[in-house]
């Protein structure tokens, strides 16, 4: 590339980046969690979208120190304690990023459940590897036709603050630990929208959980800074809202 087109690229690149927000390129922030709020039944929804959740399960105090030591975390019993938020369009997602600091402990579930929208998307732990598993219906709702799963290569650490992450873009499903790629692949169904249905967003279990069946998938331990973002955020973007916590 000779020195004048060179310049040309750059300049184009500056004035690109000045006059439209990163958001553009990265996408919006839907729902963040930091649950610094003092009100126990209440997670304070802190992306200006007002997506209160309801903190669920026995209690009467949910919180305790979270990642990083300064702040404060959700304390989860891996029983009955989770977050219910109800529906909205804002999570009828042509891509989307999931996240939040998670601490492990042991649990009878055959997964814990970091996040779901039932026959939409989902993000869990399984108890038997300990490796992350995100999914959901792409490009179609609740047939085999739509459904897909990934298993990150890496494994989760018990009673250790870790981040964990998926995107999906539109056709390739991707698994970030810690800031770092542990899974990626395209999805082998038709891809596009992610399924658009009314159930509500559960943190933390599945939604059908009163009276918890079987697989009610409780996460047992710590939970941190969940944020869900309307676009498959690049991987420099995981491990900056991972270190900004």
């Amino acid at each position: 590339m000779n020195n004048r087109k060179f310049v040309f690229l750059r300049s184009g690149l500056f004035f690109l980046f000045l006059f439209f927000p990163i958001s553009v390129f990265s996408g919006s922030l839907v729902l963040e969690y930091k649950f610094t709020s003092d009100n126990a039944s209440i997670a304070s929804d802190t992306s200006g979208n007002d997506l209160n959740g309801d903190i669920e399960g026995s209690g009467t105090w949910h919180f305790a120190a979270g990642v990083a030591g300064g702040g404060r975390g959700l304390k989860l019993n891996g029983i009955d304690n989770f977050i219910l938020v109800s529906d909205n369009p804002i999570f009828d997602f042509n891509q989307y990023t999931v996240m939040a600091w998670v601490k492990l402990k042991p649990s009878p579930w055959d997964r814990q459940e970091v996040m779901e929208k039932a026959g939409a998307f989902w993000v869990n732990i399984r108890k038997d590897t300990r490796k992350v598993r995100a999914g959901g219906f792409f490009g179609g709702c609740r047939n085999g036709a739509s459904y897909f799963i990934l298993d990150s290569s890496r494994v989760v650490p018990e009673n250790t603050w870790t981040h964990v992450a998926a995107t999906y873009d539109g056709a390739i499903l991707r698994i970030y630990i810690n800031g770092v790629l542990s899974g990626k692949s395209p999805v082998l169904v038709p891809g596009g929208p992610v399924c658009v249905n009314t159930e509500p967003l559960a943190i933390a279990a599945k939604h059908r959980t009163i009276p918890p069946p079987e697989d009610a998938a409780f996460f047992n331990g710590g939970m941190d800074t969940v944020r869900i973002f309307d676009a498959a955020l690049p991987g420099w973007r995981i491990k900056q809202e991972m270190l900004k916590n």
